[in-house]
């Protein structure tokens, strides 16, 4: 009696043909790999990046840890939502280091070929004074550049005692309490500038900032339609944005003009000017 021979698709032939499987997967991973490796489209070719006041292109192409030629797979990470997000963290936190007026910045993978550099700039908007010259500031505080000399057209915040200062990072004075009620106050003023209903900028006709105690301060204000400077009080509360946006508003349509001397009071519930005695 013949013996019966094993039917094509039965499990004697099921080993050889999970065996070429197997090899036919290896062998694809393989030159997937080598094509990832060497293909143009993996290597770092060009740089697409946020365009920024202070900071050139080519200044910020030059500290990029990645090079033109590099694997674009090279430098992702470390963390692992840096990982999952294509992100180059440690080219992130060089180019933080390296520039002070970066606030925020997102280095990513862009394929084929280029990394996108995203950048949210610092402003100056304020400067405070030191032996050698000035320091420019952010509404936040952050110290930005260091200068000979007082820039024009943004405000000084007067006494002020440095004890140190790190470009890049909050500036450190000898009151903290005169520094974030002066911060608080420009954010005020930068806030109520975002109104539409008139092109008069507040924060461009300050010209002094000086914080006292318990949340009080003075600022110097230029009336745009005169030229003659105003002395406002103010203070840190929750209506100093309505009372920076009633300023703003005042000053434009001229009702502060030819007031003389005085000095026009906005502390507590009062919009009053008083004037010299």
């Amino acid at each position: 009696m013949a013996s019966a021979r094993p039917m094509p698709g039965t499990s004697q032939n099921r080993p050889v043909s999970m065996l070429t499987r197997r090899l036919t997967g290896v062998l694809a991973l393989f030159v997937l790999g080598l094509l990832v490796f060497y293909l143009p489209v993996f290597r770092l070719q060009t740089f697409e990046i946020t365009p920024t006041r202070a900071m050139t292109t080519a200044a910020i192409e030059a500290a990029v840890l990645q090079k033109p030629g590099d694997h674009l797979f090279q430098g992702l990470g470390p963390g692992l939502d840096q990982w999952l997000g294509l992100r180059y963290g440690q080219t992130e936190a060089r180019l933080a280091q390296v520039f002070p007026y970066i606030r925020t910045v997102r280095a990513s993978l862009d394929f084929p070929a280029q990394m996108r550099i995203e950048i949210e700039e610092r402003i100056e908007v304020a400067y405070v004074s030191i032996p050698d010259g000035c320091v420019l500031l952010d509404k936040e505080g952050y110290a930005l550049l260091i200068l000979p000399d007082p820039p024009p057209g943004i405000p000084v915040i007067e006494g002020v005692s440095v004890r140190s200062l790190n470009l890049g990072q909050p500036l450190t004075v000898q009151v903290p309490d005169s520094m974030n009620s002066a911060v608080s106050l420009l954010g005020a003023i930068i806030d109520a500038d975002k109104d539409t209903r008139t092109p008069q900028k507040l924060l461009s006709q300050v010209r002094q900032i000086r914080p006292l105690s318990n949340g009080r301060l003075f600022l110097t204000l230029v009336l745009p339609a005169t030229g003659d400077e105003l002395t406002v009080a103010a203070e840190t509360s929750m209506d100093q944005l309505d009372d920076m946006l009633w300023l703003r508003f005042a000053m434009d349509q001229g009702a502060l003009d030819n007031r003389g001397k005085g000095v026009l009071d906005l502390t507590g519930s009062r919009r009053i000017f008083i004037p010299d005695a």
